[in-house]
């Protein structure tokens, strides 16, 4: 069986090793090359169901496709996760095997981690560089609500998706390729983003066995590859998967419901202490519409006594499909989603637990511009109390 592993914690044998099998699949001009198995996501080919219980299962399969093309150049060779919840990704961003522009491979080398060809080759992906990790915390966040208050699976893929989309927006930045879902998978960043995701549901899985999708759903193909059904993705054992990811097999459920002051590893198998389950205070952004462009919104929480008190309070992207699915090929997808964001310790920063608050929302388009609140495609926001 493989193991994925954090891709800060690969050895420099095994990073170089990755490097050079994802150089080489870049190279190749014949499918399945890198711009084929990109394609397959968004321009040309436009496979990807997001909005739909489809989302996790379908990317699962896509990302184990990837990796297997990466194995034929390197058997040895397996698709590392980001963990952009860990304390290194939220003091620091990225990690630098996915910045660096260049590596030593006897001479200098291009860093086939850091960009990758688009769809015609007329160039490489672009990424703004991004500015204030922090926001990774919030979105952190908002991967322990999900984890938390999914009663279902198809809640929980519902949840989870909005922190995903946040990574995007905020990985690409103004007019970058990741902000966009047509582009997103051009970035090599991309895969190992959604092996973290998928880490995610798996861990997700290991704490709620039982919770698992509905039965009718089970045997629907997946869009766009001929042989795979939802069933398929469900265990990591099985001969299609064949790998799991280092220390999944050392969690312990309930999981820890919040990221702490001190901002604690999110889901790491070391921590021994559950943080106290005192109340939560949620906003919930709902009617999120995704079909027009991307924008990164900033809430912040603010005392209405005084205009001059206010603290951070989340953040969360608008992944903007630019009417990709509504011209996908017949799949079904919710353009309206809700993101839900803890603005508990803005609250308790303010002393404002048990008092009115007003929220304030800063936005940026894709083209790095603000935008007026009024003009976000979102509908209402809401307040609520998470036991």
């Amino acid at each position: 069986m493989h193991i994925r592993k954090e891709i800060r914690s690969l050895t420099a044998d095994q990073l170089l090793a990755l490097r050079r099998s994802m150089a080489e699949l870049q190279r190749r001009e014949e499918a399945p090359s890198f711009i084929d198995l990109a394609g397959f996501h968004g321009m040309p080919r436009r496979h990807c169901p997001h909005g739909t219980p489809f989302f996790l299962p379908w990317h699962r399969a896509y990302i184990r496709m990837f990796e297997s093309e990466l194995q034929s150049i390197d058997p040895n060779v397996t698709l590392p996760f980001w963990d952009w919840t860990s304390i290194a990704s939220i003091a620091q961003g990225m990690a630098p095997a996915h910045t660096d522009p260049t590596f030593i491979d006897n001479e200098i080398q291009s860093n086939p981690l850091a960009s990758g060809p688009i769809e015609d080759r007329s160039r490489q992906t672009r990424r703004t560089p991004p500015h204030h990790p922090h926001r990774l915390r919030s979105y952190a966040s908002s991967v322990l609500l999900a984890m938390d208050n999914s009663d279902s699976y198809l809640d929980f893929n519902n949840r989870l998706e909005g922190p995903h989309n946040s990574v995007h927006v905020w990985i690409g930045g103004p007019q970058g390729d990741m902000s966009t879902v047509s582009r997103a998978a051009y970035d090599p960043i991309f895969w190992s983003h959604h092996a973290t995701v998928d880490r995610q549901w798996a861990i997700w899985q290991k704490c709620n066995p039982t919770r698992t999708l509905p039965m009718e759903l089970l045997s629907q193909p997946l869009p766009g590859f001929s042989d795979w059904t939802i069933a398929d993705t469900l265990d990591l054992s099985s001969p299609r998967l064949d790998y799991t990811y280092e220390g999944l097999d050392e969690f312990s459920c309930p999981l820890p419901t919040r990221i702490g002051a001190e901002g604690s590893v999110l889901f790491n198998a070391r921590v021994d202490t559950i943080h106290d389950r005192k109340p939560r205070i949620v906003v919930e952004i709902h009617d999120v519409d995704r079909e027009g462009t991307s924008f990164m919104v900033d809430l912040f929480v603010r005392d209405p006594s005084t205009a001059d008190r206010e603290a951070f309070g989340g953040s969360f992207g608008i992944f903007g499909a630019e009417g990709l699915h509504s011209a996908h090929h017949g799949h079904h997808h919710s353009r309206k989603a809700t993101q839900h964001i803890d603005i508990t310790e803005a609250v308790d920063s303010l002393g404002l637990r048990g008092r009115p608050v007003e929220i304030r929302l800063n936005a940026i388009n894709k083209s790095g511009d603000i935008v007026e609140a009024t003009s976000l495609p979102i509908g209402a926001l809401d307040l609520r109390i998470v036991p």
